[in-house]
């Protein structure tokens, strides 16, 4: 049966999900919380479980049977005379266990005025979106079966907010208010930007109003964001305002970037060296260890940058073979000795150039001849070619993955069927560098960074037709909505036209160290054209 928001179930996120959980912490440390009636997990696990059943057909089958289903009547008329005393009908909110995580950051459903004779349908409204594409996705990218999801559910009074958004505590002391006037709905979602300020102290360093919505509000929202934090621990809020009431609507941890690569300071003082430039070109083109093993130390000499033309395969096994012998032989060609000296003198050369350390005059580098045009374009063609044959027998999700794998790994994937290797996410040592490189000859375009990191990366517009964007691709968009959030894992950044940094894409960016740009000030027409080169800075 429901509980209220003052039962210590309502405490345990395993219980009521981490929506409510949090709530319940907020409400009983006396922060301003709209009263809920929270659905458990075990109210909506039968219908999760018709979903799960069904789901082997596809997402669509899914959700229809949890549609189908029905909740205990108990339970809907609990509640029908709970909603039976909103003035204005409900507002049903999801509450997943997993909502505590920011990688699930806007991938479940909210309903909106919902009267009493609709309660049960919105619900199943918020289990069925656990078999939604974006949630399905997720799954995928985070090996969590989609089957083993549960979810409860928050009933709260709708009121018909002035306006809301979200608020952020800086370790500095600052607080980050975003803001947009009537449903702070459409600013999480990336619907609609608003405005966003920076409050230090209690004064206001911006906008004033926050989108019109009063010169007090700014700094009422940040002194609510700084009790919250100091109350529960939780840096981040979302709120809203009614009738000059400040409500907390959501409680959460900071989505701070773990990590992402920063630019070594040599780069930032001076304009890349030639070798610098070349080798940067040719890491963005042949990334990752096979990359590194194979093309990477004939680069300092190669005039001609060979095409990525596949070479079909059939053995793959022997191809695996063919590759690691061939690179072998033209490293010792280019190096002019034996293939171990090869592999150690340009392992030496590689960690002096990703330091800035390596000078066209450095007498370690020694005498060096071009590699053999022929045999190069031959190298390239047999890894894409095994790129392609590993993806169309299921062990690779994309062709150009195979860049991001070692020799080991593909012989595993080349003589296991079935063997999928685990491929990396993030960038790779190299992806500093050529960011640097484009940061130097590139042309600027200002944003608003809201997401933290450097990444560099081939643009890949959202739009219709686009297809699904190669690995370490920069995603373009229009705006920061919910659907992009499965494009995340494994791409070089984001940058979107419009948004706000409170927009829950960008949390789910940041918890992922996607580095991200908002507000684009794009000048030039081709600047974020397909497959141009963009640094993410």
């Amino acid at each position: 049966m429901p509980f209220t928001l003052d039962d210590p179930r309502a405490l345990d996120a395993g219980v009521a999900g981490a929506k409510a959980a949090g709530l319940a912490r907020a409400a009983a440390a006396g922060l301003p919380v709209l009263p809920a009636s929270v659905v458990p997990v075990d109210v909506l696990t039968p219908a999760l479980r018709a979903g799960a059943a069904a789901s082997d057909r596809s997402s669509a089958s899914a959700r229809l049977a949890v549609a189908a289903s029905r909740i205990d009547p108990d339970v809907v008329r609990s509640l029908e005379r709970a909603c039976a005393r909103f003035a204005r009908g409900a507002i049903v909110r999801s509450s997943s266990p997993l909502e505590g995580d920011p990688r699930w950051s806007g991938a479940f459903t909210t309903y909106h005025e919902v009267g009493p004779d609709d309660l049960e349908t919105a619900l199943l409204g918020c289990a069925a979106s656990v078999f939604s594409r974006d949630v399905v996705s997720r799954c995928e990218q985070l090996g969590v079966p989609v089957g083993e999801l549960r979810m409860a559910a928050l009933v709260q009074p709708w009121l018909p907010f002035d306006g809301g958004g979200t608020a952020t505590v800086a370790p500095a002391g600052t607080v980050s208010v975003h803001g947009v006037a009537g449903d702070p709905a459409a600013l999480v979602s990336g619907r609609l930007n608003g405005a966003g300020t920076i409050v230090r102290d209690g004064a206001v360093e911006g906008d004033d109003t926050l989108d019109g919505l009063g010169a007090e509000v700014p700094a009422a929202v940040a002194a609510l964001a700084e009790r919250v934090s100091a109350e529960l621990g939780a840096q981040t809020i979302e709120w809203g305002l009614s009738s000059g009431t400040l409500w907390v609507l959501q409680v959460r941890g900071s989505a701070r970037s773990s990590h992402g690569p920063p630019r070594p300071a040599t780069w930032a003082v001076r304009p890349p060296t030639m070798q610098e430039r070349r080798l940067a070109s040719l890491a963005q083109r042949f990334p990752g260890p096979i990359g590194e093993e194979t093309v990477l130390p004939l680069g300092l000499t190669m005039d001609h940058v060979p095409d990525l033309t596949p070479i079909a395969v059939g053995d793959t096994a022997s191809v695996v073979r063919e590759i690691v012998e061939l690179a072998a032989a033209l490293r010792s060609a280019v190096w002019c000795t034996d293939p171990a000296s090869a592999r150690r003198r340009w392992s030496a050369t590689a960690r002096a150039l990703l330091a800035g350390e390596l000078h066209g005059s450095s007498p370690d580098l020694g005498e060096l001849r071009t590699p053999d045009p022929a045999m190069t374009s031959r190298l390239v063609g047999l890894v894409e070619g095994l790129g392609e044959a590993l993806a169309a027998a299921g062990s690779l999700t994309h062709p150009a993955l195979v860049w991001r794998l070692g020799a080991a790994d593909l012989e595993l994937a080349a003589s296991r069927p079935g063997y999928r290797p685990p491929v990396p996410q993030g960038p790779d040592r190299w992806e500093p560098l050529i960011a640097a490189v484009v940061c130097a000859d590139g042309a600027m375009v200002q944003g608003v960074g809201v997401s933290p990191g450097i990444g560099a990366g081939r643009a890949h517009p959202l739009v219709a037709g686009a297809g699904r964007p190669a690995p370490r691709s920069v995603l373009v968009a229009a705006r920061p909505v919910p659907q992009i959030a499965p494009l995340l894992w494994g791409c070089a950044g984001l940058v979107t036209h419009e948004g706000s940094e409170g927009a829950h894409l960008f949390e789910v960016a940041r918890s992922l160290g996607v580095p991200a740009v908002t507000s684009l000030q794009v000048s030039e027409p081709g600047a974020l054209a397909p497959g141009s080169l963009i640094a993410v800075e």
